[in-house]
């Protein structure tokens, strides 16, 4: 994936360079973007090594939910067919909820997490506006497609990471407790994504486009250290669980050029 991306990224060079050839050196607009939409997240994948930890009947595998997307953006648009531009967002928050039984027997329980995706990325966006025959006239602007590639790297914050519903213990009585204790770990993991949609812009005043992203943070390692339900600090070293960040998205963004 990161030689297709760096391909991209070549490609985008080569339109660039005859465009800037034959055109006008001025022919280009700076503009702010502001975006929201929906994160559709992958199952984690997530693989805990036992031991340490429990074999289940149920796994640890499973999906981490949907949430909304924030983003904001500041870039340039080349000649009306390439937007270059640097992009924050935020994916907050994706839960992972999992009950488990011991493969052994026993009282079930919930794993638990949360977790917030913040990427930073650079990305090119190829346009059709001012590709021959790839914009169609609508109303006092113009309608047409959009591919684009980003990379970069994300913040992945898990919070609130735990088991509960463990049954009652000492002074808990009666009510349940938890283990496996983590407030917060943070991650930082490369990044990429592949988007297609559609844009229109209005007299080169402002443009609003949609479409599908594909977003890709790969890879990452859950805690390393735990409280455990004696109270005792443990650190797991190499038996942390492994997990991954991979998402389908709807984006819908607002640009205007200043």
């Amino acid at each position: 994936m990161k030689f297709f991306l760096a391909r991209y990224f070549f490609l985008v060079t080569l339109i660039l360079a005859p465009v800037q050839f034959y055109g006008n050196f001025q022919d280009y607009a700076f503009y702010l973007k502001v975006g929201s939409g929906i994160s559709f997240s992958e199952s984690a994948n997530i693989v805990a090594v036992y031991p340490p930890w429990n074999e289940t009947i149920q796994g640890y595998d499973s999906q981490l939910g949907n949430c909304p997307i924030a983003s904001l953006s500041i870039g340039c648009e080349l000649f009306d067919v390439v937007d270059l531009e640097v992009n924050i967002s935020q994916r907050s928050m994706f839960e992972y909820r999992k009950m488990q039984t011991q493969s052994v027997g026993g009282d079930a329980y919930t794993r638990e997490f949360d977790l917030t995706v913040t990427p930073i990325l650079f990305s090119a966006n190829i346009l059709g506006q001012g590709i021959p025959h790839l914009n169609w006239e609508v109303g006092f602007g113009k309608i047409y497609p959009m591919i684009g590639a980003g990379i970069g790297v994300s913040n992945l914050l898990i919070t609130n990471y735990r088991t509960t519903g463990l049954p009652p213990i000492g002074d808990s009585m009666p009510y349940a407790t938890f283990s496996a204790e983590n407030q917060y770990t943070l991650r930082q993991n490369f990044t990429y994504t592949l988007l297609a949609g559609l844009e229109y812009n209005h007299q080169n005043r402002w443009a609003i486009g949609s479409g599908y992203r594909w977003f890709n943070a790969g890879n990452f390692q859950g805690p390393e250290y735990l409280r455990v339900m004696g109270g005792s600090a443990v650190d797991v070293g190499n038996d942390q669980w492994g997990m991954r960040f991979r998402a389908h998205e709807w984006f819908i963004e607002f640009k205007i050029f200043i």
